[in-house]
């Protein structure tokens, strides 16, 4: 019986699954037999139709190319008559508020219309003048923006607009947005020199002389006249193109300026070709000989080809190259064409001399100086003075300032309060105090009241020679004739007492200084006088400067620290060091000491037994979360 029941189980369990699989038997023949049918469909319907291709059909629109989004989409859909009397009416509106410097809410109005294209239904006035004020209130991302929008319109733009925009952009230095008018609407731009020059101007001064170089045909199609060559001679000397530069300058002739020709010059320079430069100047020498006299009515121009200007740019180029004798030919041929050199020409000559250390040249630029027909003056010759000073020929220099007493005496130029300051830093320098105080004599002997520049000089002096009676002496005198000191004056002061010892005389200087002179000592002065104390290890007085510091309302800062703390410990006095710590560490913002500095201080605090004030170190220490060396 269960044999049945299993046998009877099996065959229904067979039953079950041949069912399923027929049924998936038949829906993949259905399907099969459904696809044959549709794919015969299809083959009969392209079949029957040969005739119907789409491009033979004239009712047919070819397919247009997507649109880019910033394309306004109503752009080829015509105005009616009423949104023209709105546009015109909102224009009127929109020109009043900018009139009346409301240009925020002018250009809210005006989006309003840009948002569905309306925009380039506005008149060029009107575009004009929102660019303008735009420009004045300093919103360039809009002047932008109205550009870009109007060459999206297809709007062409007038020579006038362009000259107005790029004007004002040029002369606020708005030089990033003329450079990017250039880069989006350059073959656009109307061929006139004054755009062109406000945009060559402006990469220029940008420092992209390159880009300048670029724009250069465009503007010499605008009809230049002889005088707009300069431009040309800017850029081609801004990036090293001498040869472009001498066909400009041949093309010319006689029409070339001074300006041109030293731009010229300055540009065979700037390539490291003085020689050639020389041959430039040559050949504008001998144009300017077939041009009409300066006074002749049919001259072309009253600016000669050759200046001092233009000798000086060869001289430098010849000095920059190291042909020191070249420099003097240059500078012979200046005076045989009747032109006198000027102080560039003889600075640039001195400089290189003394640079060179050719000190029988640099007599020669000396000689020619002084006995030049054109009386020297005085700024001329303490520059002179300062250079000589300063390549340490403090005794040709002295030459000099002999020659400009003499000169003096005959109503020419004489020496300055500024040439006696030179003159006297230079001598103390070198520790000739006899010298400065006979320079001295010498200003006051030509009524010159000396200033606290050289009173402050005289004291170094006196500290070098560490003579402290003759120091205060001349601060007494020079504050009799009216000298009013000044913190440079106080700190020599200083250092003049400490260098002698005088440091009580220090101490009452720093106390009465704020009520004698209406000036308060810095820490720079308070510093300067503990310094002075601690030369001669007196440190009780170095403590009293100290005291009187921080009575006075001065707080110490780093360099007040490091000077004073560090005595303070070779003198064991501990209780100070502490007392020094904790104001250091505790004060807004805290003044910096070294972590080894302390710690030395607390190891020596130990050696000597000090057990009190080397624990309240300690925990100064450790509360500021240094660290400590064990």
């Amino acid at each position: 019986m269960a044999i049945a029941d299993v046998t009877q189980q099996f065959v229904g369990s067979i039953q079950d699954v041949l069912s399923a699989v027929t049924q998936e038997l038949l829906v993949i023949v259905v399907f099969f037999f459904s696809l044959l049918l549709w794919k015969h469909i299809g083959d009969r319907s392209k079949s029957g139709k040969p005739s119907k291709v789409v491009v033979s059909s004239p009712k047919t629109v070819p397919k247009q190319p997507r649109k880019d989004a910033s394309v306004d989409r109503g752009s080829a859909k015509p105005l009616d008559t009423t949104q023209l009397k709105v546009l015109q009416s909102a224009e009127a509106s929109m020109m009043q508020l900018l009139e009346q410097r409301e240009f925020t809410r002018a250009l809210n109005y005006y989006r309003t219309f840009e948002r569905d294209g309306q925009d380039r239904a506005f008149s060029e006035a009107t575009v004009s003048a929102f660019v303008q004020s735009a420009i004045r209130v300093g919103k360039l991302d809009v002047v932008e923006r109205l550009l870009h929008s109007a060459k999206r319109h297809g709007r062409v733009l007038s020579t006038e607009f362009w000259r107005t925009t790029l004007k004002m952009l040029s002369s606020r230095k708005h030089l990033d947005t003329c450079l990017a008018i250039h880069q989006h609407w350059g073959s656009s731009l109307p061929a006139d020199k004054v755009i062109f020059s406000c945009l060559i101007n402006g990469a220029l001064e940008h420092g992209a002389p390159e880009r300048a170089a670029t724009m250069l045909d465009c503007y010499c199609q605008a009809g230049l006249d002889p005088k707009d060559h300069v431009l040309l001679f800017r850029t081609y000397a801004a990036v090293n193109d001498v040869d472009s530069a001498e066909k400009v300058f041949r093309d010319l002739g006689a029409d070339m300026s001074s300006l041109m020709t030293n731009l010229l010059l300055l540009t065979c320079v700037k390539a490291k070709q003085p020689e050639r430069a020389m041959d430039r100047l040559h050949e504008a020498c001998q144009i300017q000989k077939t041009r009409p006299s300066l006074g002749d009515a049919n001259s072309v121009d009253n600016d000669p080809m050759v200046d001092v200007v233009s000798y000086n740019t060869v001289i430098k180029g010849f000095a920059q190259a190291g042909m020191l004798p070249r420099c003097f030919d240059c500078l012979h041929e200046m005076r045989s064409h009747n032109l006198e050199p000027d102080d560039v020409t003889f600075g640039t000559l001195l400089d290189f001399c003394v640079s060179d250390n050719d000190m029988s040249s640099a007599n020669e630029v000396v000689s020619l100086l002084m006995n030049k027909e054109k009386p020297v003056d005085t700024v001329t010759c303490t520059l002179f003075i300062k250079a000589l000073v300063r390549a340490q020929k403090l005794p040709k220099a002295l030459e000099i300032y002999a020659e400009m007493k003499r000169a003096a005496s005959n109503g020419g130029a004489k020496p300055d309060i500024v040439t006696f300051s030179v003159l006297i830093k230079a001598s103390v320098d070198i520790h000739d105090l006899e010298q400065a105080l006979q320079l001295v004599e010498d200003m006051v002997a030509a009524e010159q009241l000396p200033d606290d520049i050289i009173l402050t000089h005289l004291l170094e002096g006196c500290r070098y020679v560490g003579n402290h009676a003759l120091g205060t002496k001349l601060f007494a005198d020079m504050l009799v004739v009216g000298v009013k000191p000044s913190e440079f004056t106080l700190i020599s002061m200083l250092k003049l007492h400490g260098r002698c010892g005088a440091h009580e005389e220090a101490y009452q200087l720093v106390a009465k200084w704020e009520s004698l002179y209406g000036a308060k000592p810095s820490v720079i002065h308070y510093t300067c006088l503990m310094s002075g104390c601690l030369r001669t290890k007196n440190y009780e007085q170095a403590w009293l400067a100290y005291k009187l510091m921080l009575e006075m309302d001065v707080q110490p800062d780093e360099t007040a620290m490091a000077t004073l703390l560090p005595s303070m410990v070779a003198a064991q006095k501990w209780q100070r060091v502490v007392t020094l710590v904790e104001v250091a560490l505790k004060s807004q913002p805290r003044i910096p000491i070294s972590p080894e500095v302390l710690n030395s201080s607390l190891k020596q605090m130990r050696a000597a037994a000090a057990n009190g004030p080397a624990s309240e170190l300690q925990i100064l220490m450790q509360t500021a979360n240094i660290r400590i060396h064990r």
